[in-house]
């Protein structure tokens, strides 16, 4: 019976994984033009970064930082066959972000990423050269919740 009752288990544990990645949406990719407005566009080397407004726990403004610092950064390091995008923040509240990746600058996919919390650094990382990324859409995160999504 425990023979019966573990193959059975062991079946069931691996229908999971193949259920999940079913119900999961494909990625989406965009053009360039086709980026939402308020995104930071380019390749993070040195940085791209936002400049984005809290008030009482939630985003009231953000927009590119062009060639300023910004409080909501990302830059790239890497090789030929890995990329590393780190984010940090000098916000005081944790916050999540859209980000999207391009390996050619034009076409740019939807990928998921970690929110940052105020102080540490978030490590985002691809097993390919990632050469152009878009990040936007900033939003507080619930305290206690970090999400990688």
């Amino acid at each position: 019976m425990n023979r019966m009752l573990a193959g059975t288990l062991l079946v069931a544990m691996c229908a999971l994984p193949a259920l999940a990645s079913a119900a999961k949406p494909a990625p989406k990719t965009l053009a360039r033009g086709e980026l939402p407005a308020g995104f930071a566009i380019g390749d993070a080397s040195p940085s791209l970064a936002l400049q984005v407004e809290v008030v009482d726990g939630k985003v009231v403004a953000s927009a590119p930082a062009g060639d300023a610092p910004g409080n909501l950064r990302a830059a790239r390091s890497g090789d030929a066959t890995q990329t590393t995008l780190m984010v940090s923040s000098t916000l005081a509240e944790a916050v999540k972000f859209d980000l999207y990746v391009s390996t050619d600058g034009e076409q740019f996919t939807y990928t998921s990423s970690c929110g940052v919390t105020p102080g540490i650094s978030s490590f985002e990382m691809w097993e390919k050269p990632v050469t152009h990324f878009a990040i936007g859409n900033p939003r507080v995160l619930p305290k206690g919740r970090m999400a990688c999504d």
